[in-house]
């Protein structure tokens, strides 16, 4: 399976403080499914740590190396991801959570995510 992770999945599961449900670390753990992140997440990543909104255990290096090490992929931002967000009702207004909704359908892909709003999009979702 494929999966997109949402940005508060990427920061609950690189921070060492904090942890994933079981089932959701279930899924990770499995060598058969591969994992996609969008730059978006990690541009509010860095926006966050930037205006101290956010503090966890890592850098952003370690981040991106976590990442590779990982074979995780970042996707950049797509002109038909843009075209999907414009078709997205407004029922998040958070721009960068819609163009991670915008990503998933886009790219036919399950979004993990707790992030209720997100569950209202036609979008495959998991947690």
């Amino acid at each position: 399976m494929r999966y997109l992770l949402d940005t508060h999945v990427i920061i609950r599961g690189f921070d060492s403080n904090d942890s994933l449900p079981q089932q959701i670390l279930s899924i990770m753990k499995n060598p058969e499914n591969v994992f996609l992140i969008s730059i978006v997440s990690i541009w509010e990543i860095v926006i966050k740590l930037c205006v101290k909104k956010l503090n966890v255990n890592f850098t952003l290096d370690i981040l991106l190396k976590t990442i590779k090490r990982n074979n995780i992929t970042i996707l950049p931002i797509k002109q038909k991801y843009l075209k999907e967000n414009l078709k997205l009702k407004m029922i998040h207004g958070d721009p960068f959570d819609r163009l991670i909704i915008a990503t998933a359908i886009s790219e036919k892909l399950t979004l993990i995510t707790s992030d209720r709003n997100m569950h209202l999009y036609d979008v495959d979702t998991i947690w």
